[in-house]
């Protein structure tokens, strides 16, 4: 079995690390409540065959996880395309008796990545690209309302009005492709089995597979998986973004870099000095919370 981690131990005892600053972070914020806030908006895929539940989060090796899960159900896809939903089956198809039963006694797992990063992915992937798709959706929109005289027709959104656009939604329509971790898998009412990190993919995947019993069951392997390069681009797209918008942006997403042991990145401490004086501070007086808590609300 696939055991290797890093310095900080096993997967197995950096998974139990995971779980147990998820817990803390739920105490600390009155969320510990078991029940589900609106089980219609997880993206919680069922496979009732090797009994799993897979919460997926887009721009986190959603393609490679919908693939293998797929293929548990045969060798070809009901409808074409991996992302067609038509082809799995979710938790919020289910009555509330199964959907306990599942949650008790079926192996759930979600893999996160570092919010602040996925973020930029999510735009570059979405926006920057080019996407006819996004653009007509939402990028229209995004430069009508942030860009004065602009021309919606171009498909140049720039970064600074895509987040903007997502501080001001509100209660407005969440695309999933930038919707927080705690609303898309609500790790406070949902007690995870394994929450896997995107930076350690290949061998955290594999550990899933093994630990659920699918590889020995189907034969089953995790693709390979391709080296990111979006975490290189973090400190250049950032540093474009006003500091109010930056304080903004950690109070929106800085829950999920802490439910889910993740700092801010390095470059954000150089964009913002009073942030690296609070993480100077903290560390001299060994507090536990992070630096951007101060812009952190659940």
């Amino acid at each position: 079995m696939v055991q290797q981690q890093n310095d900080e131990g096993s997967t197995e005892s950096v998974n139990v690390k995971r779980l147990e600053t998820i817990r803390e972070v739920c105490r600390r914020n009155n969320k510990t409540n078991s029940s589900l806030e609106d089980i219609s908006k997880l993206n919680i895929i069922v496979n009732e065959k090797y009994k799993i539940l897979f919460c997926y989060i887009p721009k986190i090796a959603c393609t490679q996880w919908k693939t293998v899960i797929a293929s548990l159900s045969g060798p070809q896809l009901a409808y074409p395309g991996i992302h067609d939903a038509r082809n799995f089956k979710f938790l919020s198809n289910y009555p509330t008796d199964e959907v306990k039963r599942m949650l008790k006694t079926y192996f759930k797992f979600v893999f996160v990545r570092e919010p602040f990063e996925r973020l930029l992915s999510a735009y570059l992937d979405k926006f920057q690209s080019g996407d006819p798709a996004f653009h007509k959706n939402y990028g229209q929109r995004i430069i009508t309302l942030y860009r004065p005289g602009g021309n919606p027709e171009e498909k140049n959104v720039k970064f600074d009005e895509f987040l903007n656009y997502v501080l001001h939604l509100g209660d407005g329509y969440w695309n999933e492709h930038w919707q927080t971790y705690d609303n898309l898998c609500q790790p406070c009412g949902i007690p995870y089995d394994f929450i896997g990190h995107f930076e350690n993919l290949g061998q955290e995947a594999q550990y899933v597979l093994e630990i659920s019993g699918v590889t020995k069951k189907a034969n089953v392997s995790f693709p390979p998986v391709k080296r990111s390069q979006t975490s290189s681009l973090v400190p250049f797209f950032y540093n474009q973004i006003h500091k109010e918008r930056l304080y903004g942006t950690m109070q929106l997403f800085g829950p999920d870099s802490e439910m889910f042991g993740y700092d801010l990145p390095k470059s954000f401490y150089e964009i913002i000095p009073e942030i690296s004086q609070q993480s100077r501070t903290r560390n001299n007086s060994k507090q536990r919370r992070l630096p951007f808590q101060k812009y952190c609300k659940y």
